[in-house]
């Protein structure tokens, strides 16, 4: 059967169009705020902006991007984004600002706002008015350095962790803790919030005076939140002992991180 040559061009016409379509709106993204007049690029996921844009281009493959991302800080560790600008950007370095705190709220809540750190700094790397989207932002971690004798809280999306000085199991000599947990049990105290509170140690010791002394330290916060009005029915203790380690113990600051106690709270 022959095909009419006015249906074969209605066709192409239809395939362009459809090719127009995905180009403008999955490759390049300008339907998505991309800047008009900006030239796709091959990205990684890292946050791009188009001249004097405080937002990053939408870009599907941020997710996995945060994610490595987040993945090389350790925990307790700061991250400072230092944000980037150009010489005739307006207001350059209040700008650099402004994209470097658009990224941290894009890395919430994985990693809150008190463990991220805002920089800026002026670059020469050919961005221009009407050009392709570049990176404008570059990230380093900054290790949390603790004394051996010191204590830590460290929040993150889903946890409260608090770390134990060295042979340590009581946390009421601490009032920077026990402000802390305060304030803590004083949000969730009218709600039907539950606790669970769970202890760790380094692998100093046998296995068993370390899920002992997990437990112990476990209890010692559930003392804390049912001073604070928390009913202990509300509140579940285990240990977890040497078992599950976030840093390896071979350093005195790896076993640092190691002590601890990890709070969640379900609400």
């Amino acid at each position: 059967m022959k095909i009419p040559l006015w249906l074969i061009g209605l066709l192409f016409a239809g395939y362009t169009v459809w090719c127009c379509y995905h180009w403008h709106c999955n490759v390049c993204q300008c339907c998505n705020g991309a800047a008009a007049g900006t030239t796709a690029t091959e990205t990684n996921g890292a946050p791009m902006f188009a001249w004097n844009a405080a937002q990053p281009v939408p870009d599907n493959k941020f997710p996995n991007w945060k994610k490595t991302l987040l993945g090389r800080g350790g925990q307790g560790d700061t991250l400072v984004i230092t944000g980037y600008y150009r010489n005739g950007e307006t207001d350059g370095e209040k700008l650099a600002l402004a994209r470097a705190a658009a990224i941290r709220d894009l890395l919430a809540p994985e990693i809150p706002a008190n463990r991220v750190k805002l920089m800026s700094k002026m670059v020469d790397d050919g961005l221009a008015e009407g050009g392709a989207p570049k990176e404008s932002a570059d990230f380093a971690w900054l290790k949390m350095v603790l004394k051996k004798e010191d204590s830590a809280i460290i929040e993150s999306d889903k946890d409260v962790i608090l770390l134990f000085p060295y042979n340590s199991t009581e946390k009421e000599s601490d009032p920077k803790v026990d402000a802390y947990l305060k304030e803590l049990c004083e949000k969730h105290k009218a709600s039907n919030a539950t606790f669970v509170v769970i202890g760790h140690t380094d692998d100093v010791g046998s296995d068993e005076s370390n899920l002992a002394f997990g437990a112990a330290r476990a209890k010692s916060v559930a003392k804390i939140l049912t001073g604070n009005g928390i009913a202990a029915s509300r509140i579940t203790t285990n240990s977890k002992g040497e078992a599950e380690p976030v840093a390896p113990n071979d350093t005195e600051d790896g076993r640092h991180q190691n002590r601890r106690v990890v709070i969640t709270v379900n609400r």
